[in-house]
């Protein structure tokens, strides 16, 4: 029980102390240094969504375009895959996944 009692004596000491000796607030109120990209954005941008909105299409167009990137990849590793297994095994390559040829075979 003593234990308890100092921990939240300890505690109420701690916030109570933060609370009397945090540090004033700067009369500017920019969080962000001289120079720095984000300070000069429109400071209504928050207000009306416009920042946030921008923010997310800025990320869905970079979401697809690396998702574009992954699936070319994919086909081209897909494509050598198939070429290095018809040299060794000297016989065509079985079809890919889901019956569908790979990209670059003809029938």
């Amino acid at each position: 029980m003593r234990f308890v009692i100092g921990l939240l004596l300890g505690f109420l000491v701690g916030i109570t102390g933060a609370i009397l000796f945090a540090p004033d607030k700067s009369l500017n109120p920019s969080r962000w240094p001289e120079g720095h990209p984000a300070r000069s954005l429109n400071g209504n941008a928050g207000a009306n969504g416009q920042g946030l909105r921008g923010t997310l299409r800025t990320l869905q167009d970079h979401v697809n375009e690396a998702w574009g990137e992954a699936r070319l990849a994919a086909e081209e590793a897909e494509r050598e895959m198939m070429a290095r297994y018809s040299e060794t095994a000297g016989k065509p390559a079985p079809q890919a996944a889901g019956g569908k040829k790979p990209a670059g075979t003809k029938k």
